[in-house]
């Protein structure tokens, strides 16, 4: 080492070969082709493990906030469009989600938020989940007004994004399909 400093976030020395050769976006995108293919292949025991993870009764805290952090990347990254909406779809989900935002760490209960708003802004939803949402809309806008409110005077998006899933909760409707 000729210098006589370490620097922890200084990059990791590459190759000789990969020197001067920068990741184009051509590659990070193929890259996000084959997560997503594998999160499509794998979807159903993926998810229900995860979901059972989340759920586990023992999950510390960490696992939790870690797991619906990197559930809140996955299902907003562009390339996983078609899991999104798989995701969102499931009734089984949903209600992984509206207990999670039930957890007693105020962290936890952010992030489910921002899983939930997913749900809630899908303008596609399906029956099955509009239905959950209308039978519990008086308690989820209630919780939901109540959510973070300490946070809403510095945080004037997330007091947005409340409102807009409160309002959206109020103007659900459960369609008849009796006609």
């Amino acid at each position: 080492i000729r210098t006589g400093g370490f620097n922890p976030a200084a990059p990791p020395q590459q190759p000789e070969e990969q020197r001067g050769q920068d990741v184009d976006g051509e590659e990070l995108q193929s890259t996000a082709d084959i997560a997503s293919d594998f999160l499509e292949k794998n979807y159903d025991p993926l998810f229900d493990r995860f979901n059972n993870r989340l759920l586990f009764p023992q999950a510390s805290y960490v696992i939790k906030r870690a797991s619906i952090q990197l559930l809140s990347t996955v299902l907003l990254t562009r390339s996983n469009y078609p899991i999104m909406m798989k995701y969102i779809a499931s009734r089984h989900n949903l209600r992984t989600v509206m207990l999670l935002l039930r957890d007693p760490s105020p962290h936890v209960t952010l992030d489910a938020f921002h899983v939930f708003k997913i749900f809630a802004a899908n303008p596609q939803k399906t029956p099955a989940i509009t239905k959950i949402l209308v039978d519990n809309r008086v308690k989820l806008m209630k919780y939901l007004d109540g959510l973070h409110k300490d946070r809403e005077g510095v945080d004037v998006q997330f007091r947005d994004e409340k409102k807009l899933v409160i309002a959206t909760l109020e103007g659900l409707e459960i369609e008849d399909d009796s006609s």
